[in-house]
Protein backbone atom coordinates (compact mmCIF):
# COMPACT_ATOMS: atom_id res chain seq x y z
CA UNK A 1 0.00 0.00 0.00
CA UNK A 2 2.66 2.26 1.04
CA UNK A 3 4.06 1.48 -2.47
CA UNK A 4 0.82 2.39 -4.01
CA UNK A 5 0.95 5.78 -2.24
CA UNK A 6 4.13 6.74 -3.44
CA UNK A 7 3.66 6.04 -6.63
CA UNK A 8 0.32 7.79 -7.06
CA UNK A 9 2.16 10.80 -5.23
CA UNK A 10 5.18 10.60 -7.97
CA UNK A 11 2.54 10.01 -10.96
CA UNK A 12 0.53 13.46 -9.37
CA UNK A 13 3.71 15.22 -9.40
CA UNK A 14 4.67 14.39 -12.84
CA UNK A 15 0.97 15.49 -13.95
CA UNK A 16 1.40 18.56 -11.93
CA UNK A 17 4.45 19.37 -13.69
CA UNK A 18 3.54 18.17 -16.92
CA UNK A 19 0.44 20.40 -16.64
CA UNK A 20 2.50 23.67 -15.44
CA UNK A 21 4.81 23.06 -18.30
CA UNK A 22 2.06 23.00 -21.04
CA UNK A 23 0.90 26.49 -19.60
CA UNK A 24 4.29 27.91 -19.79
CA UNK A 25 4.16 26.79 -23.66
CA UNK A 26 0.54 28.10 -24.43
CA UNK A 27 1.22 30.87 -26.82
CA UNK A 28 0.84 34.20 -25.31
CA UNK A 29 1.03 36.88 -28.25
CA UNK A 30 -0.29 37.14 -31.22
CA UNK A 31 2.85 36.10 -32.84
CA UNK A 32 3.17 33.24 -30.73
CA UNK A 33 -0.13 32.32 -31.22
CA UNK A 34 0.70 32.25 -35.03
CA UNK A 35 3.46 30.02 -35.09
CA UNK A 36 1.83 27.88 -32.64
CA UNK A 37 -1.22 27.53 -35.71
CA UNK A 38 1.52 27.15 -38.22
CA UNK A 39 2.87 23.86 -35.74
CA UNK A 40 0.14 21.85 -35.55
CA UNK A 41 -0.37 22.02 -39.25
CA UNK A 42 2.65 19.68 -39.63
CA UNK A 43 2.73 16.23 -38.47
CA UNK A 44 4.60 15.40 -35.22
CA UNK A 45 7.53 13.26 -34.65
CA UNK A 46 5.29 10.26 -34.13
CA UNK A 47 3.74 10.62 -37.04
CA UNK A 48 -0.07 11.97 -36.45
CA UNK A 49 -1.93 13.92 -38.75
CA UNK A 50 -1.82 17.60 -38.40
CA UNK A 51 -4.54 19.55 -36.26
CA UNK A 52 -6.50 21.93 -38.85
CA UNK A 53 -8.92 22.78 -36.54
CA UNK A 54 -6.46 23.74 -33.75
CA UNK A 55 -4.64 25.62 -36.20
CA UNK A 56 -7.62 27.58 -37.48
CA UNK A 57 -8.81 28.36 -34.05
CA UNK A 58 -4.72 30.02 -33.05
CA UNK A 59 -4.55 31.62 -36.30
CA UNK A 60 -7.91 33.33 -35.56
CA UNK A 61 -7.20 34.26 -31.99
CA UNK A 62 -3.51 35.97 -33.85
CA UNK A 63 -5.68 37.43 -36.45
CA UNK A 64 -8.09 38.95 -33.82
CA UNK A 65 -5.01 40.48 -31.94
CA UNK A 66 -4.31 41.66 -35.21
CA UNK A 67 -1.11 39.91 -36.37
CA UNK A 68 -0.50 40.48 -40.06
CA UNK A 69 -0.03 37.58 -41.58
CA UNK A 70 -2.71 36.13 -39.36
CA UNK A 71 -5.05 38.14 -41.08
CA UNK A 72 -3.84 37.84 -44.53
CA UNK A 73 -4.13 33.55 -44.26
CA UNK A 74 -7.76 34.52 -42.63
CA UNK A 75 -8.05 36.15 -45.78
CA UNK A 76 -7.20 33.38 -47.95
CA UNK A 77 -8.55 30.23 -46.42
CA UNK A 78 -12.51 32.13 -46.78
CA UNK A 79 -11.39 33.57 -50.74
CA UNK A 80 -10.55 29.82 -51.40
CA UNK A 81 -12.29 27.59 -48.72
CA UNK A 82 -10.49 24.20 -47.87
CA UNK A 83 -10.48 21.63 -45.20
CA UNK A 84 -14.31 21.67 -44.64
CA UNK A 85 -14.19 26.01 -44.79
CA UNK A 86 -16.97 26.90 -47.36
CA UNK A 87 -15.47 29.76 -49.79
CA UNK A 88 -17.00 33.02 -48.31
CA UNK A 89 -16.22 36.02 -50.14
CA UNK A 90 -17.76 38.55 -47.81
CA UNK A 91 -15.84 37.03 -44.83
CA UNK A 92 -12.59 37.20 -46.91
CA UNK A 93 -13.52 40.33 -47.51
CA UNK A 94 -13.67 41.19 -44.13
CA UNK A 95 -10.15 39.82 -43.12
CA UNK A 96 -8.39 41.56 -46.18
CA UNK A 97 -10.25 45.10 -45.51
CA UNK A 98 -8.43 44.64 -41.72
CA UNK A 99 -5.56 43.72 -43.28
CA UNK A 100 -5.25 46.79 -45.25
CA UNK A 101 -5.67 48.77 -42.13
CA UNK A 102 -2.54 47.24 -40.79
CA UNK A 103 -0.55 48.39 -43.91
CA UNK A 104 -0.69 45.54 -46.13
CA UNK A 105 -1.16 45.91 -49.83
CA UNK A 106 -0.78 42.59 -50.93
CA UNK A 107 -4.25 42.77 -49.35
CA UNK A 108 -5.70 45.31 -51.92
CA UNK A 109 -4.52 42.82 -54.48
CA UNK A 110 -6.57 40.25 -53.18
CA UNK A 111 -9.54 42.72 -52.82
CA UNK A 112 -8.97 43.41 -56.31
CA UNK A 113 -9.67 39.85 -57.37
CA UNK A 114 -12.69 39.79 -55.28
CA UNK A 115 -14.24 42.64 -56.77
CA UNK A 116 -13.41 41.73 -60.35
CA UNK A 117 -13.83 38.22 -60.21
CA UNK A 118 -17.41 37.78 -57.69
CA UNK A 119 -18.72 40.81 -58.45
CA UNK A 120 -17.65 42.51 -61.81
CA UNK A 121 -16.73 45.59 -60.13
CA UNK A 122 -14.52 46.71 -62.26
CA UNK A 123 -13.42 50.19 -61.60
CA UNK A 124 -13.37 48.68 -57.54
CA UNK A 125 -10.64 45.91 -58.83
CA UNK A 126 -8.73 48.38 -61.00
CA UNK A 127 -8.44 50.85 -57.78
CA UNK A 128 -7.15 47.86 -55.59
CA UNK A 129 -4.86 46.78 -58.02
CA UNK A 130 -3.13 50.43 -59.03
CA UNK A 131 -2.25 50.38 -55.16
CA UNK A 132 -0.87 47.17 -55.34
CA UNK A 133 0.95 47.27 -58.59
CA UNK A 134 2.55 50.56 -57.27
CA UNK A 135 3.52 48.63 -54.37
CA UNK A 136 5.74 46.49 -56.56
CA UNK A 137 2.87 43.49 -56.60
CA UNK A 138 3.77 41.21 -60.08
CA UNK A 139 0.30 39.67 -60.55
CA UNK A 140 -1.56 43.45 -59.50
CA UNK A 141 1.07 44.54 -62.28
CA UNK A 142 -0.06 41.52 -65.02
CA UNK A 143 -3.97 42.36 -63.63
CA UNK A 144 -3.64 46.15 -64.58
CA UNK A 145 -1.35 46.39 -67.24
CA UNK A 146 -3.93 43.60 -69.00
CA UNK A 147 -6.80 45.32 -68.48
CA UNK A 148 -5.16 49.12 -69.20
CA UNK A 149 -3.96 47.31 -72.62
CA UNK A 150 -7.19 46.63 -74.46
CA UNK A 151 -8.10 50.33 -74.94
CA UNK A 152 -6.69 52.43 -76.97
CA UNK A 153 -6.54 55.33 -74.62
CA UNK A 154 -4.68 53.36 -72.08
CA UNK A 155 -2.62 50.81 -74.28
CA UNK A 156 0.81 52.71 -73.35
CA UNK A 157 0.49 52.42 -69.81
CA UNK A 158 -0.96 48.47 -69.54
CA UNK A 159 2.15 48.38 -71.75
CA UNK A 160 4.41 50.11 -69.03
CA UNK A 161 2.34 47.38 -66.34
CA UNK A 162 2.84 44.46 -68.32
CA UNK A 163 6.31 45.29 -68.94
CA UNK A 164 6.94 45.70 -65.23
CA UNK A 165 5.14 42.62 -64.20
CA UNK A 166 6.92 40.20 -67.19
CA UNK A 167 10.35 40.49 -65.53
CA UNK A 168 11.46 38.13 -68.41
CA UNK A 169 14.88 36.04 -66.81
CA UNK A 170 14.02 37.47 -63.53
CA UNK A 171 12.77 35.85 -60.49
CA UNK A 172 9.11 37.22 -59.45
CA UNK A 173 8.02 37.50 -63.31
CA UNK A 174 4.22 36.84 -64.44
CA UNK A 175 4.57 34.16 -67.55
CA UNK A 176 1.24 35.74 -68.77
CA UNK A 177 2.34 38.98 -68.32
CA UNK A 178 5.30 37.96 -71.26
CA UNK A 179 2.32 36.96 -73.52
CA UNK A 180 -0.24 39.52 -72.91
CA UNK A 181 3.09 41.99 -74.10
CA UNK A 182 3.97 39.32 -77.09
CA UNK A 183 0.37 38.88 -78.34
CA UNK A 184 0.53 42.81 -78.26
CA UNK A 185 3.47 42.92 -79.95
CA UNK A 186 2.97 40.31 -82.26
CA UNK A 187 -0.68 41.65 -83.87
CA UNK A 188 0.10 45.38 -83.06
CA UNK A 189 -3.18 45.63 -81.25
CA UNK A 190 -4.99 48.62 -80.09
CA UNK A 191 -2.22 50.33 -81.92
CA UNK A 192 0.72 48.57 -80.45
CA UNK A 193 3.66 48.80 -82.31
CA UNK A 194 4.33 46.03 -83.97
CA UNK A 195 7.64 44.09 -83.03
CA UNK A 196 7.71 40.34 -83.99
CA UNK A 197 11.20 39.50 -82.97
CA UNK A 198 10.55 40.90 -79.36
CA UNK A 199 7.30 39.09 -79.29
CA UNK A 200 9.33 35.60 -80.25
CA UNK A 201 11.72 36.76 -77.28
CA UNK A 202 8.56 37.27 -75.05
CA UNK A 203 6.92 33.90 -76.39
CA UNK A 204 10.17 31.89 -75.30
CA UNK A 205 10.42 33.36 -72.12
CA UNK A 206 6.67 33.15 -71.26
CA UNK A 207 7.10 29.18 -72.34
CA UNK A 208 9.96 28.61 -70.22
CA UNK A 209 8.13 29.79 -66.87
CA UNK A 210 5.66 27.80 -67.47
CA UNK A 211 2.49 29.55 -69.02
CA UNK A 212 0.67 26.79 -71.59
CA UNK A 213 -0.35 29.59 -74.26
CA UNK A 214 2.79 30.98 -74.40
CA UNK A 215 4.07 27.15 -75.01
CA UNK A 216 1.31 26.48 -77.87
CA UNK A 217 2.41 29.25 -79.46
CA UNK A 218 6.16 28.89 -79.44
CA UNK A 219 5.36 25.51 -80.46
CA UNK A 220 3.60 26.59 -83.70
CA UNK A 221 6.43 29.09 -84.86
CA UNK A 222 9.00 26.39 -83.52
CA UNK A 223 7.03 23.49 -85.94
CA UNK A 224 6.70 25.93 -88.70
CA UNK A 225 9.45 27.63 -88.95
CA UNK A 226 8.12 31.10 -89.12
CA UNK A 227 8.99 34.49 -87.29
CA UNK A 228 12.63 33.94 -88.03
CA UNK A 229 12.52 31.28 -85.66
CA UNK A 230 14.14 28.04 -87.10
CA UNK A 231 11.77 25.10 -87.86
CA UNK A 232 12.65 21.98 -85.02
CA UNK A 233 9.82 19.60 -85.19
CA UNK A 234 11.31 17.73 -82.20
CA UNK A 235 11.57 21.08 -79.75
CA UNK A 236 7.99 21.84 -80.80
CA UNK A 237 6.62 18.82 -80.26
CA UNK A 238 8.43 18.90 -77.03
CA UNK A 239 6.74 21.95 -76.53
CA UNK A 240 3.09 21.22 -77.66
CA UNK A 241 3.45 18.31 -74.65
CA UNK A 242 4.29 20.72 -72.03
CA UNK A 243 1.25 22.42 -72.93
CA UNK A 244 -0.98 19.71 -72.97
CA UNK A 245 0.45 18.18 -69.65
CA UNK A 246 -1.14 21.55 -68.21
CA UNK A 247 -4.44 20.50 -69.41
CA UNK A 248 -4.46 22.79 -72.17
CA UNK A 249 -7.49 21.75 -74.32
CA UNK A 250 -6.09 24.04 -77.07
CA UNK A 251 -2.75 21.96 -76.91
CA UNK A 252 -4.32 18.74 -76.20
CA UNK A 253 -6.44 18.86 -79.39
CA UNK A 254 -3.33 20.12 -81.45
CA UNK A 255 -1.43 17.71 -80.31
CA UNK A 256 -3.89 14.75 -80.87
CA UNK A 257 -4.52 16.16 -84.77
CA UNK A 258 -0.60 16.10 -85.37
CA UNK A 259 -0.03 12.41 -83.56
CA UNK A 260 -3.29 11.17 -86.20
CA UNK A 261 -1.86 13.02 -89.25
CA UNK A 262 1.63 12.60 -89.10
CA UNK A 263 3.73 9.86 -91.58
CA UNK A 264 4.08 7.74 -88.36
CA UNK A 265 0.29 7.75 -87.50
CA UNK A 266 -0.43 3.83 -86.23
CA UNK A 267 2.94 4.29 -84.09
CA UNK A 268 1.54 7.57 -82.61
CA UNK A 269 -2.15 6.04 -81.91
CA UNK A 270 -1.89 4.94 -78.68
CA UNK A 271 -0.42 7.92 -77.49
CA UNK A 272 -2.84 10.00 -79.25
CA UNK A 273 -5.60 7.93 -77.69
CA UNK A 274 -4.54 8.77 -74.26
CA UNK A 275 -4.76 12.42 -74.89
CA UNK A 276 -8.29 12.19 -76.34
CA UNK A 277 -9.25 10.51 -73.59
CA UNK A 278 -7.86 13.34 -71.11
CA UNK A 279 -9.53 15.68 -73.75
CA UNK A 280 -12.82 14.22 -73.24
CA UNK A 281 -12.58 14.14 -69.50
CA UNK A 282 -11.64 18.10 -68.77
CA UNK A 283 -14.93 19.00 -71.15
CA UNK A 284 -17.08 16.75 -69.36
CA UNK A 285 -15.46 18.71 -65.91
Amino acid sequence: MKRLCVLWCCLSIAALVSCEQEKKAEPKTAQEMYEYAKALLKPNIEGESSDFAGALQWTRRAAEQNWLPAVLDMGALYMYGGRGVKPDAETARKWYNKAVELGSKEAHWFLGVLDYESAHHVEAALNHWQIAAEAGIADAQYRLGRILSQKKETLQEGIQWLEKAARPGQKGGVPQACTALANLYMTGTNGAPKDTAKAVQLYKAASGGGDPLAQLVYAELLLAGAEGVPQDTEKGMQMLRLAAGQDYPRAIARLINLLRNSRDAEQNEKEAAAWNERLDRLRKQ
